[in-house]
């Protein structure tokens, strides 16, 4: 079995700052804690305790609808890994070894009963075969890890690219709602954000982990 090899960063992802003055109380966390294998991961999400206290306090305050503190404790609370590969450095240019994965979410489904259909779906499809799926911090979200060929375009870098958006360009064009939805207008307006998740296109795109005893490897 390919490890996919990533790294795993411990939280906060941005700075911590005292809401009285503004100062930051702690640094982002810009190095690795760790190198990471795809089969720790979902033991991870699948079996810490731990994460599973810190997704049930995001999903409450995802639930309560103030967007604004489920971010902020999703960036100050959970870990989170580089699916792309493993990094010394949390930048873009600071690949040490590419893991053969992309990550592709798909946000702001109208339900858990939703996103709990579509993370079998996706791991079904024979296109993608997922190496791994789980449901995201807000309860209402998936996240899939999709494997490539690592041989296929001697760049490393460009090959990862590549495969981003080809993985994202395929999502968006058989799953995301807003381009099968008859009403897919009504549907913009009312979740603007809801689909796949075009905004981390880089190699170093972070992907929070959450806890999900239900989550999907393909060993």
């Amino acid at each position: 079995m390919n490890e996919f090899k990533m790294s795993l960063f411990l939280p906060p992802i941005s700075p911590v700052k005292d809401d009285a003055t503004g100062r930051t109380i702690q640094p982002p966390t810009l190095k690795p804690y760790k190198e990471i294998a795809l089969q720790e991961v979902y033991e991870l999400i699948t079996h810490n305790e731990r994460l599973k206290t810190l997704t049930e306090a995001v999903r409450r305050a995802a639930e309560s609808g103030d967007e604004k503190a489920y971010r902020m404790l999703k960036q100050q609370t959970l870990p989170y890994v580089t699916p792309c590969g493993v990094f010394s450095y949390r930048k873009s240019d600071r690949m040490t070894e590419p893991s053969g994965l992309t990550v592709v979410d798909i946000d702001h489904l109208n339900s858990r009963e939703e996103a709990e259909k579509l993370k079998r779906q996706l791991f079904n499809d024979l296109l993608l075969c997922p190496a791994l799926t789980f449901t995201s911090p807000s309860g209402r979200g998936v996240k899939a890890f999709i494997p490539y060929d690592l041989t296929r375009i001697p760049d490393a870098k460009q090959n990862a690219s590549e495969n981003i958006h080809w993985a994202m360009n395929y999502v968006q064009a058989v799953y995301d709602s807003h381009a099968n939805c008859p009403d897919r207008e009504d549907n913009k307006k009312n979740h603007p954000d809801k689909g796949v998740d075009r905004s981390g296109k880089d190699l170093v795109r972070a992907c929070f982990l959450s806890y999900d005893e239900e989550a999907l490897i393909r060993l």
